[in-house]
């Protein structure tokens, strides 16, 4: 079996696919274990809250059925989180609110001032919720960023954990 991968690897286009191939599964088997300890995201109904925005506004996740949500859970200390942040702002620039709703809910902070300089340190332009300790242990944040995508009536659609970009966002929304 060795002598026939060798001979097949001798062919750079060969070569060039065995590796894009071992390097897919490789981060497969990577996202698979670092989203193992948050929910399952196969039509599990989401847990549904009620928190205040900077901007004073109050938003429940139940209000927003009949829509697909993507909730995505930050801390501002997170250096990944303010490096795929701003990618929301590109997302919700191509989906209207009837299409997508998107919320940031921000956990692991000290104080509001954190959250407020984090958002304004990035221009965000979606709303951000207050979260408490509620929300981490409701959708089981192990890690920073995570986020879900909740379908029309109310169902986890997806999940991710950790950087994604708008492509993959926009890939897990449709």
């Amino acid at each position: 079996m060795l002598k026939k991968i060798k001979s097949l690897r001798k062919n750079k286009y060969n070569a060039i696919l065995m590796d894009a191939v071992l390097i897919f599964l490789l981060l497969l088997a990577f996202s698979w274990w670092q989203n193992r300890g948050s929910l399952a995201a196969a039509g599990q109904t989401a847990p549904d809250f009620r928190l205040i925005a900077l901007d004073g506004t109050s938003h429940q996740l139940s209000d927003y059925q009949g829509r697909a949500v993507l909730v995505y859970f930050f801390a501002p200390w997170c250096t990944v989180c303010r490096l795929s942040a701003d990618n929301l702002n590109d997302l919700r620039a191509t989906r209207t609110e009837d299409e997508l709703i998107v919320l940031m809910v921000a956990l692991s902070y000290e104080n509001r001032a954190e959250v407020e300089t984090f958002v304004a340190d990035l221009d965000l332009t979606v709303p951000v919720l207050l979260g408490n300790e509620a929300q981490m242990q409701a959708y089981r944040i192990v890690g920073f960023p995570t986020y879900y995508v909740i379908d029309e009536a109310g169902k986890l659609a997806s999940k991710s954990m950790g950087y994604s970009t708008e492509l993959g966002m926009r890939v897990r929304t449709w």
